[in-house]
Parts: structure tokens; C-alpha cells; sequence
């Protein structure tokens, strides 16, 4: 019975559709045309039917034919970069003529904000906004780098060209923090997250909340900022299929000059004698040329999307191929992307998940121990020995051929997200959102080194494998009501995280062969006779919230905005789990006021202050207990057994460190809005910042205790200025251009409990072995300590200001590793259907230790070595050869302008039914840099306490020419 039934049902429904395609098939016609503002034909326009998928796209000059299929059909007319337009089909009409306007006003975007988003128009917080046609163009490996340069106080420094290893760094607003995590909070789709998976073609646009008052309502993790993605999603229409492509090439951005073969057998002659012998291997070897490579890459993005007024759906995949310029390092990287959106019930609930998942597989080197020895490598001495046809081996100096041949790491992970979604509308003002999250990471990292790479291990294995996994429930729901001039908004919810992760790890080596390279790790000697190590860890924590937030508009002139979020941690101690996060904001928009009315040329005028209090977690769980460690076994009563002791104290009064953060601001919009910008103060403060002091045993049982002690405070100021400069028929250009200056100071370091007069950290590495900085109160993070040379005797002791060297007393400032000026310009002009972008970007007032020539910039070390072609110049009359020393000689100015970025392209207009639109471009990254600075970049490590300093062990960043092509289908 229930069969026939179900029967039935079937058949009913396949007879009500062919009755309702019939019908369609009845419908009338109407054509018509889409121009611009100048009556130019718009071609590539998407001509949907409101609420169906009947829909097609005008051709090259603009036209369209639609067979409608409603009895009061209404057509939506809508084209990236145009406003768009809604129009009623009477009757009687077969022709329309349609014309569309530039979206030129910024004013009613919509801007993403913490569980919602709201007009821009509204904001009162400071957000900044960048969608896919602002982005940084070319190959980026990583979605942070397409905000390079676009907002005003967030500094990206791209650090490092590893392909494995995007060295992308954030910083928004300055220091924070003594110990912990300065990234800002990444959210996509609703859900904080990592950027591992996502693909940088598969975001429609990037918001950045940077205020206090704006982050306040993500709580613990909202103080270094809140960066939100948005992805892309389902549109309703007709299927629509597009391709991205593009193959680059990848040099290293700078090569540090280094003494040529000739050069170094010239040494006696280019120092009057100073160097009498060398030491001449008989070969001419450049070692760079040995160790890098152009590295090409290709990239491929596929996606699919469509969909009806009540289904929509998206699908995505990436793939990239990425060789690096350090021979024998690559990575391989597939992405998946699956979106689906269903409506039911007129609207009411609404259903949506999303799948995404990365399959990644490099290999790498030694990539430290092969630049150093790049660089130092005697350019005299063969890669092989003549004799015994093996690599050749240095005093003190490595053959990096054999550190690249001998040497395979491979690396694989993979991260898999999932999101669920589902809304329920009970009535048009009342929201109900139920949102589930899980993310998990796996890493299974193999190393093997042979026999060969050195002459102290026969072989060595590393082993690594990973698991986290993150589990998230987010229940909110949000009442919005007009009452005529009084708009308001209520949000209240209800967050849960549950985080969990574990590691294992070996180092083993002594194997009898090279055959089994990592595969069998536990053939190597070195473990069972106690000489290797084994280990793991496994930890977890959770973090509970309740939030809300009110909003309140009263005629679009007067606007407020406040925000609480309860949240407890179980990294903290048991008096202080939870913590209380609050935010008020408020806006006038003067240009909305009677007395502006007939002020013509200003279209926007909005003065805005915000206050917030975020709060900062410790990085790792369990610092609030008293915790032990396992040291080196002893010999009791014939048996060997492991110590255990104590390591650091409990302390039950750990808590949040707060930040409370002060912005007053002002945006503005004139002349029709073709010139718009904003300018912000700010003034951060974060208290109780976490550190780790030494105490007295006893009557403690160990001799350091992490307590919440310090003071930090920023500010500075923020400027954005954009203007559609020109805009007529043929020609378009817009200048866009941001500025920050930010300055720190540490207040406070001690109290009545805790002391420390300063924290003298960082190293200057062997054989100078002196800290590099210096971190007190009253004084700036990131301050240079050291010596300041103001001559040389000649004997060659350098001449220190108020001293001598080596003696602490003489010690002083010699500078700051970071920046308090930043700025950013991107110039984009279009010609009929060609478009130049061009992008630039620049950090000033701070300086760089240059490690490399502070170690190797002097004749003592003789002649084994390779050295700077800087060690010709002479230092106050003289050449530098004595021990290698800490002076501010070696601390150079970091200030850079970079052309970050060329884009020139294409847009074909085609009269094709199957291909839609057509582009083609030629990108660069990275082009060149304007800098005194003698490293090879000057964008160098801003984080943590020790900031400035140029490794002489990273890897190389790059310059990359790209050329790609886009097609729609």
C-alpha cells in the first residue's frame, strides 16, 4: 500500500512538471539593451528573472532576448562594478532599454562584521574592506598576501620564498603581547580558523576589524584583530564554469655579493697586502649557482556555480605546483571546495554547509645550514674531490651540494573543514542561526639524512606525525526591527570550542644502509644505545562564551553600538577562568544634517568613537598548574630510574591579559563620491600582561612562575585616501592610498610581587655571543642594545661611544627592529579593454641587525672563508679584522619602497555563445625594492620581543613573473 502510494506521489509530480515546462515553453519574449552611463553597449551582463533560474547574459553590444515565465515578471539587471537595477515587465512591453550607473559610492556596501554585517554607511567601528578586485594580483601563496599594502595599520611582511612556507607575518596596531600569539584572529565563513585551505580564488572578499570596539565581540581572541573571510558562494542563474590559470616564474629577489674566484685570488692586491696567503683550492666555483635554480610554477583554479531562488551551489578545485629556487625544494598543493545553500518554506529556514579540504606534499632542505654555506663557501675549493671523486669537505665550512643531494625531507599534511549552517525565520525581524564546525589537521613528516651528508653519523632519521582537531558550536539569534525613524538591532549567543591535539616525534641515527631512507626509523643504532631521543605531547582546552550586541539608528544620523561577551577558558586558573569583554561605539553622520543640505560637494561626512575591552589567552594550555618534568635517569640500588621534578610553580590567580583600546575617527566622501578616505586615532593599553619570573626556592618548589604582571601601550594614527581621479567612455583611473604610524612603549614590567629591571634577549650567535635587545620599562619593544662605534684605531679596535667595548656600562639604544610608518599606494587605470595596476608599498624608521656582515665582515677568520664584497670598504680609514663585535656599524636603516606589484591586462569582448568573457594578463611580485639596506631584503621578523633581525639561515625571498588567463563559460 505505501508503495502505490509513493507511486503515485511520483507520478503526480513528474505530470505537475511537464505541465509547468508547458507553460514556460508558452511565455512571451522581450529583448532589449544594457548600456553605461555614455550609451556604450555592456556586454557580459546576467539578465535573471526574479525568483527563477531563467536568466541569460547580454552579448558583446549589450543585448539580450528572454522568454519570460511568470505572469508579473520582474527583471534584475546586475554586473560587477554597476548598480544594480530591478525592472517590472508590463504587458505590453517586448523592448527595454536599460541603462546603468558606475557603483561608485562605497557608501551602502555591505561590510562583514562579528555575526552579521551592516551598511557601511552605519559603521561605527574601524573596518576596513578589500574585495577580489582589490587584491594583490599574480602568484600569491598565501590569502594574507593579497592585503599587502591595502589596509591602513595591518602589516604583512613576506619573509621567506620556501615553498613550504609562505614567511607571511601580521602585525595589526603594534605589540600586544610579551609571550603570546600577535596574528589576528582569522574567521571564515563565521568560523575561526586557519587559511590552510583555502584557495585564494575562492574569496570574494576579506574584512579586517581592527578597533577594540569592533573585536570586542570575539572576546579572548579578538585583541590582535579579526581579519573575516567571506568566501564565494552559489548565484542565482544558469550554470555558470570558470577557469584560472597562470604559470610563473620565481627568482630570488636580491643576491648578496660575494667575492667572485677572481676576486678572492685577488685578495693580497684589492687589501695593499693586508692579506698575504690564501687558501686556493684550484677551482672556479660560484656556489650560488650551484644551490639555486628559477623556480617555475603553474597554478589551475576550476569552479562551478549556479543555482534557483531556493537552491544555489558552488564547487571549486586548485591545483599548484610550485618549485622553489633552493634546488630539491617544492611543494605540491590540491584544494576542494563544495557549497551548498537550499531554502525552504517561502524563506523561512535556510540550510547551508560547506566542505572544505587540502592535500599538500613538499620536500625541503636543510634550507639554514645550505645559505650559510652558500654564502661562506671558499669559491676556490671543487664541489668534488679530483682524487676520490667525493664531495669535497672545508674546515668549519659546509659543501652545500652535498647538504642538498644527500639530504630528503618530505613533508605531507592535509586539513579538512566542514561547516553547517541552518537559519530559521520565524517573522521577518527574528533570526535564528545554528552553526557547527569541525576542522582537522594531519602532518606526517619524514626526514632521512645519508651516510654521506656528514662524517660524524652513519645516516639520521626524523620523524614526525601530528593530529588536532577542532570542534565548534555556535547557537545566536538576532532581532532587527524599523519603527520610522528608529532602527535597532538585538544579538544574543551562545559559543563553544574544543580544541585537541597530539604529536609524536623522533631523531634516530647509525644505520647500516641507505635503502630503507626514514621508512624504517627504528633500524638506527643511536635510540637503543640511549644517544637519540623519542617524544610526543598531548593537550587540549575548551573555551565557553555567551555574547550580545545592541545596535541603534535613529534617522540615519545617530548611531550606536554596544557589546558584552562572557567567556571562560581552562587555560586559566581556577580564580580566574572567566573574563568580561565589553565595547560601545557611536557615530554622527554630520552630512546628514539639516544644515548640510545645500554643502553640494560633500556626500558623506561621519565622525565616529569606539571603546573596547578584548582579553589575550596564554598560547599553552596548563601554565596555570604546578607542572614537572622528567630529567635524566640515575643509578638507584642497581636500577636505572627516571627523575621527575618540578619546573614551574601554580599559580590559581593566572588570568586574561586585557586590552582597552580608544579609536576616534572620521570618514568622509565628496564630489558624488569620487574622492573618499577615513582617518583614525587610536590609543590601545594592555594590561596584566603575561611573563615569566624567577622566584625563590623556598619556599616555592620551583624557581619560576608565570604571573600577569605588565603593561604595554600603542598608538598611532591611520589615513586612507581613495579618488575615481578619472572616468569618461574610454579612459578610468582610480589613486588609492593609506598611511599609519604607530609607536610603543612598555609601562610597567614589575610589581610588588614580581620584579625584572629589564630583559636583555635575542643573540648575536657565534663567536660574539651577546644578547641583541633590550626590553624595559619606559622604553620601546624592539629596542637594539649594544655598542656605538664612532671610529676604528688602527689597530683595528673599534672606538666605542662612552666606553669600551665588551664593557655593559657603554652599552645603549642603537635603534628599533620595528617600523612606525607604514604606507601603501595602488594606482588602477583601464583603457577600453586594457587595465595597469600598479601597487606599491614602503615601511619606515627602523633599523635591521645584519648578522651576516656583522659575523663575516672581517679579515681575522682569514682565508677558508667566502666573504662580502663589503669587506673592501673601509670602516673610519681602516679594514675591519678583528674579531667579529656587536657594534651599531651593523645596524643598518630597514626603510624600503617596493613595487609590490604590476598587472597589465586583457579583456577580450567575444560574440561566442559558450565562452562568456575572456582575460589575459602578465603580473609581477616582488619587482624591486628602493633601499640602502645590504641584505637582501629589508623585510625581515617584526614579531615577538626580538624583532629586526636578518638571519643569515632563512631562505631567500623571490620576485615572480606571472602569466595567467581567466575564462567563463
Amino acid at each position: 500500500m505505501n508503495g502505490t502510494l509513493e507511486l503515485k506521489k511520483i507520478m503526480l509530480s513528474v505530470f505537475l512538471f511537464l505541465i509547468a515546462v508547458s507553460i514556460s515553453a508558452q511565455g512571451r519574449k522581450v529583448s532589449g539593451t544594457v548600456k553605461d552611463a555614455d550609451g556604450s553597449g555592456l556586454p557580459g551582463v546576467t539578465v535573471v528573472e526574479k525568483g527563477t533560474t531563467n536568466g541569460v547574459s547580454t552579448d558583446l553590444d549589450g543585448a539580450f532576448t528572454l522568454t519570460l515565465t511568470g505572469a508579473h515578471p520582474v527583471l534584475v539587471f546586475s554586473s560587477i562594478g554597476y548598480v544594480t537595477i530591478e525592472k517590472s515587465v508590463a504587458p505590453s512591453q517586448t523592448n527595454l532599454q536599460i541603462k546603468m550607473s558606475e557603483d561608485v559610492t562605497v557608501l551602502d556596501d555591505v561590510v562583514v562584521v562579528g555575526y552579521g554585517t551592516v551598511k557601511r554607511s552605519t559603521l561605527t567601528n574601524a573596518v576596513s574592506s578589500v574585495n577580489s578586485d582589490q587584491f594583490v594580483q599574480g602568484a600569491v601563496t598565501s590569502p594574507l598576501q593579497l592585503l599587502q599594502g591595502k589596509v591602513a595599520g595591518l602589516a604583512i611582511n613576506t619573509t621567506s620564498g620556501d615553498p613550504n612556507d609562505s614567511g607571511v607575518q601580521l602585525m595589526l596596531r603594534g605589540v600586544s603581547t610579551l609571550t603570546g600569539n600577535q596574528q589576528p584572529l582569522v574567521v571564515i565563513d563565521g568560523v575561526p580558523g586557519t587559511l590552510n585551505n583555502i584557495s585564494v580564488d575562492d574569496i570574494e572578499t576579506i574584512d579586517v576589524l581592527k578597533d577594540g570596539s569592533a573585536a570586542a565581540i570575539y572576546g579572548t581572541r579578538g585583541t590582535n584583530g579579526v581579519i573575516l573571510i567571506t568566501t564565494k558562494k552559489g548565484s542565482t542563474g544558469k550554470a555558470t564554469l570558470s577557469y584560472h590559470g597562470y604559470l610563473s616564474l620565481e627568482q630570488i629577489s636580491n643576491e648578496i655579493d660575494v667575492l667572485s674566484p677572481d676576486e678572492f685570488r685577488r685578495l693580497p692586491e684589492l687589501t695593499d697586502g693586508l692579506v698575504s696567503v690564501i687558501n686556493d683550492g684550484g677551482a672556479n666555483t660560484v656556489w650560488k649557482d650551484k644551490v639555486f635554480r628559477d623556480a617555475w610554477s603553474h597554478t589551475h583554479h576550476i569552479s562551478l556555480q549556479g543555482g534557483d531562488a531556493q537552491t544555489n551551489y558552488y564547487a571549486s578545485v586548485n591545483y599548484r605546483k610550485r618549485e622553489g629556487i633552493m634546488k630539491n625544494t617544492d611543494q605540491e598543493r590540491t584544494t576542494f571546495k563544495i557549497g551548498l545553500d537550499r531554502s525552504f518554506f517561502d524563506g523561512k529556514l535556510s540550510v547551508g554547509g560547506d566542505i572544505n579540504y587540502v592535500i599538500v606534499k613538499g620536500s625541503a632542505v636543510d634550507q639554514g645550514a645550505v645559505y650559510f654555506a652558500t654564502l661562506t663557501g671558499n669559491p676556490t675549493n671543487p664541489v668534488y674531490d679530483a682524487n676520490t671523486g667525493k664531495y669535497s669537505t672545508f674546515y668549519e665550512v659546509e659543501n652545500p651540494v652535498r647538504l642538498i643531494n644527500e639530504y630528503q625531507k618530505d613533508l605531507k599534511w592535509n586539513e579538512f573543514t566542514s561547516t553547517g549552517k541552518i537559519v530559521y525565520r520565524p517573522i521577518e525581524e527574528l533570526s535564528l542561526t545554528a552553526l557547527g564546525s569541525l576542522r582537522t589537521y594531519n602532518n606526517n613528516n619524514g626526514t632521512f639524512a645519508t651516510r654521506n651528508y656528514d662524517d660524524i653519523h652513519d645516516g639520521q632519521v626524523w620523524r614526525e606525525a601530528m593530529y588536532n582537531e577542532s570542534k565548534t558550536l555556535e547557537l545566536y539569534g538576532q532581532y532587527s526591527k524599523a519603527i520610522k525613524q528608529h532602527d535597532f538591532s538585538i544579538l544574543g549567543g551562545y559559543s563553544y570550542n574544543d580544541f585537541e591535539e597530539q604529536n609524536f616525534n623522533l631523531y634516530n641515527y647509525n644505520y647500516p644502509t641507505d635503502a630503507l631512507g626514514y621508512a624504517k626509523p627504528g633500524l638506527g643504532m643511536a635510540l637503543k644505545e640511549g644517544l637519540a631521543s623519542m617524544d610526543g605531547h598531548k593537550f587540549m582546552n575548551k573555551l565557553i562564551s555567551f555574547f550580545g550586541r545592541v545596535n541603534y539608528n535613529y534617522d540615519e544620523k545617530y548611531l550606536f553600538s554596544g557589546s558584552l561577551r562572557y567567556e571562560g577558558s581552562s587555560k586559566f586558573g581556577k580564580n580566574h577562568q572567566w573574563g568580561l569583554f565589553y565595547a560601545a561605539s557611536g557615530a554622527w553622520r554630520i552630512s546628514q544634517e539639516k544644515f548640510m543640505r545645500n554643502v553640494k560637494f560633500v556626500n558623506e561626512l561621519k565622525l565616529k568613537v569606539g571603546y573596547g575591552v578584548t582579553g589575550i589567552e596564554p598560547t599553552n594550555p596548563y601554565q596555570s598548574h604546578l607542572r614537572y618534568a622528567f630529567g635524566d635517569p640515575v643509578l638507584i640500588n642497581g636500577q636505572w630510574v627516571r627523575t621527575v621534578a618540578p619546573t614551574e610553580n601554580a599559580n590559581p590567580d593566572l588570568k586574561w591579559e586585557e586590552k582597552h583600546e580608544l579609536n576616534i575617527g572620521l570618514d568622509f566622501a565628496l564630489f558624488k563620491n569620487r574622492l573618499s578616505g577615513s582617518i583614525d586615532y587610536y590609543r590601545r593599553e594592555t594590561r596584566d600582561l603575561l611573563y615569566t619570573y624567577n622566584v625563590p626556592v623556598p619556599p616555592n618548589l620551583a624557581s619560576t612562575t608565570l604571573a600577569n604582571v605588565g603593561t604595554v601601550e600603542n598608538s598611532g594614527v591611520e589615513a586612507v585616501l581613495s579618488g575615481l581621479v578619472v572616468n569618461n567612455r574610454d579612459w578610468k583611473l582610480n589613486l588609492t592610498a593609506n598611511f599609519s604610524y604607530n609607536t610603543n612603549k612598555l609601562k610597567k614590567l614589575s610589581n610588588e610581587k614580581y620584579q625584572r629591571d629589564f630583559l636583555e634577549l635575542g643573540s648575536t650567535g657565534a663567536p660574539v655571543q651577546k644578547s641583541t635587545h633590550l626590553v624595559k620599562e619606559g622604553g620601546a619593544i624592539g629596542n637594539f642594545y649594544g655598542w656605538k662605534s664612532i671610529g676604528m684605531t688602527e689597530s683595528g679596535e673599534w672606538v666605542i661611544e662612552g666606553g669600551e667595548y665588551g664593557d655593559n656600562s657603554s652599552r645603549t639604544v642603537l635603534g628599533n627592529g620595528i617600523p612606525t610608518m607604514r604606507a601603501g599606494f595602488t594606482a588602477a587605470l583601464s583603457y577600453k579593454n586594457f587595465d595597469l595596476t600598479v601597487s606599491l608599498r614602503g615601511a619606515f624608521d627602523y633599523q635591521i641587525l645584519n648578522q651576516y656582515r656583522m659575523l663575516y665582515e672581517t679579515f681575522e677568520k682569514g682565508t677558508q672563508f667566502n666573504y662580502p664584497k663589503t669587506l673592501l670598504d673601509k670602516v673610519y680609514g681602516q679594514y675591519v679584522r678583528k674579531s667579529p663585535a656587536y657594534v651599531s656599524y651593523y645596524i643598518e636603516n630597514g626603510d624600503y619602497v617596493k613595487i609590490d606589484n604590476v598587472t597589465l591586462g586583457y579583456n577580450f569582448k567575444l560574440k561566442s555563445s559558450v565562452i562568456q568573457n575572456l582575460r589575459v594578463y602578465l603580473s609581477g611580485l616582488n619587482l624591486y625594492t628602493f633601499t640602502g639596506y645590504k641584505g637582501v631584503d629589508p623585510e625581515v621578523n617584526f614579531n615577538g620581543l626580538t624583532p629586526g633581525m636578518d638571519s643569515y639561515t632563512g631562505y631567500p625571498t623571490t620576485r615572480t613573473f606571472s602569466l595567467g588567463v581567466k575564462i567563463g563559460f
